[in-house]
């Protein structure tokens, strides 16, 4: 976590109740000023390493952390370059680290701390002495051998999927699973040339062996079950059919090939997937309880990201009111469940990943998450949610109430022609349950920047899809009333409409006496209408003597207070 100004002043406030090293977390460490710079700049390069080699994080240099109260506390940097101390971490870090430096000014003590700022790297860090540190909790721990091994396929360097087991051969391979291998390229690459290839080409062809010997994912995906016992001891699956959130009534165990496991664990699922039918005219829809594509997704990626070379099972706990999948692993390469969608997939587990490529099982990067929400959200469900720490990923997929009216708009407009694309799905998803969300709210639930969600939002709105009321930083947005009524809620959506058609004179002369004027283009922001219901409002405003207009020409024309 990168900690911004405002947020490093909010943390700051709290020093007269605490000293700073209370304050202190895994993403945040307070130094004082080192007035010596060959101690400085190695102190700084040090915990660069330290912040690097985890999730990254942000020192503040100047502030004393063994004190109470900020007078003592805050001692302040003096005589500093900036790009001197850049230059500095820098070169005595390896592989280089950047870092970003900000000013805080403190009025009140007439003194400026520096906020030095520390990305999360993509490989192990050490100081140019070969010192190699990692921040853990509030302290920076010498990496071990086993630390850096862990820490190495955490950032997916190591690949134990693509070793290969010399002392085995094709004959250690299940024949009942390289048949459903096939079966599975049947269905999902039709086309592919590996249907035409002989057993020992096809499995040369797909990465599950090399030069006649297994690889890991090989033996995970048609190894014999007894097989993948002993060489890959950690891959452990269960299933449970939960009565509630305590017992379970049904446990499935498995040690068995991941292509047999997503079949099976799938079957148990089906066996208590209730469907809906939605009838539009001549055509019916079925609607699942859990979208099939939405949990054969979870399942394969909880299986492919899982770190293999970790103790601990694979879980997947199935409730009457949501699903939840759970591996050993965190994300890596600096995906987020804030980022998720816009990011391209990382696999921990690139051989394997490879080759369920190969088979047709996953999409190009970054696809499957995509079309798991957007497969959830157009069947009238919640979007899937992602949780994540260190060791763990935990993704939860909620069944919800069926939003039929949501469903028929959605099919209705594919009908036409006019599919929705996800980011639409999401914002429309979203003021189904809440009347209205800012520009910052749409840019958190898109995972896009500000400017990007305004495009989509004003997109959405040509489309006619949204309305938008406020002016600047006070806009809101929400459904437009044409789809309100498509929807079914034309009854509260008018008597929220009529109360805010109400208002309208109310906010103009607000904005008048807060800014001073206001003109039409003005108040078609501030209230999303046109310019001729805009013009109708002003010359009532004028009419009734609360207001006046100044200027010649039309598009000349300021208001002001009577």
């Amino acid at each position: 976590m990168i900690f911004s100004k405002e947020e490093i002043r909010q943390i700051l406030e709290q020093l007269d109740k605490k000293p700073a090293k209370d304050l202190e977390s895994e993403t945040l460490e307070f130094k004082e000023w080192i007035r010596e710079p060959k101690k400085l700049y190695k102190t700084l390069s040090e915990y660069a390493v330290c912040f690097a080699n985890n999730k990254g994080g942000t020192i503040v240099l100047g502030v004393r952390d063994n004190v109470k109260t900020k007078e003592k506390a805050i001692t302040g940097c003096g005589g500093y370059n900036i790009n001197e101390i850049k230059s500095r971490i820098y070169e005595s870090t390896d592989p280089k680290i950047l870092v970003n430096i900000e000013e805080l000014h403190i009025p009140e003590f007439n003194t400026v701390l520096l906020i030095i700022h520390i990305p999360s790297g993509v490989r192990i860090h050490t100081t140019t002495d070969g010192t190699a540190k990692i921040r853990i909790g509030k302290e920076c721990k010498p990496m071990t051998g086993s630390m850096r091994q862990r820490k190495m396929v955490e950032l997916g360097l190591i690949d134990v999927t693509s070793d290969v087991k010399a002392n085995l051969t094709i004959s250690h391979l299940s024949s009942i699973e390289i048949e459903r291998l096939r079966n599975i390229i049947k269905a999902k690459r039709p086309d592919s040339g590996l249907l035409k290839l002989k057993d020992r080409e096809l499995l040369e062809q797909t990465g599950i062996t090399k030069d006649g010997h297994p690889t890991i994912a090989g033996i995970l995906l048609v190894g014999k079950d007894e097989i993948i016992d002993r060489y890959i001891p950690t891959h452990e699956v269960v299933y449970l059919y939960m009565k509630n959130d305590i017992e379970y009534e049904i446990r499935r165990d498995y040690k068995n090939s991941i292509l047999y496991i997503l079949d099976d664990v799938a079957n148990n699922i089906e066996a208590r997937n209730r469907i809906t039918t939605i009838k539009m005219g001549l055509f019916h829809f079925e609607i699942k309880e859990y979208p099939e594509y939405t949990y054969r997704e979870a399942i394969l990626n909880a299986l492919l990201h899982r770190d293999y070379s970790e103790p601990g099972a694979v879980f997947f706990r199935h409730y009457s009111n949501r699903m939840e999948f759970s591996n050993p692993g965190g994300f890596i390469g600096g995906i987020t469940p804030k980022n998720i969608l816009r990011q391209d997939s990382k696999p921990r587990n690139r051989h394997l990943a490879e080759i369920l490529r190969k088979i047709g099982l996953i999409e190009k990067a970054g696809m499957g998450v995509k079309r798991m929400f957007y497969t959830q959200l157009a069947s009238g469900k919640p979007e899937p949610l992602f949780y994540v720490d260190e060791h763990n990923v935990r993704v939860i997929i909620r069944n919800g109430t069926i939003d039929e009216p949501f469903i028929r708009f959605i099919k209705e407009m594919e009908q036409k022609g006019k599919e929705m694309g996800l980011d639409e799905l999401m914002i429309l998803s979203v003021l189904r349950r809440q009347r209205e969300l800012s520009i910052t709210e749409a840019g958190n639930i898109l995972q896009l920047d500000i400017n990007r969600a305004r495009e989509i939002l004003n997109q959405m709105i040509t489309r006619g899809f949204l309305e938008k009321s406020g002016i600047k930083k006070g806009v809101l947005y929400r459904l437009s009333g044409n789809l309100c009524k498509k929807l079914g809620e034309s009854l509260s959506y008018i008597r929220e409409k009529g109360i805010d058609e109400i208002r309208h004179p109310e906010l103009i002369l607000q904005y008048v006496k807060e800014y001073g004027e206001i003109t039409n283009r003005q108040v078609r922001e501030l209230l999303g209408v046109d310019k001729f219901k805009a013009s109708r409002i002003l010359r009532s405003l004028v009419k009734d003597k609360k207001l006046k207009r100044e200027g010649y020409y039309a598009g000349d024309y300021k208001y002001v207070l009577y």
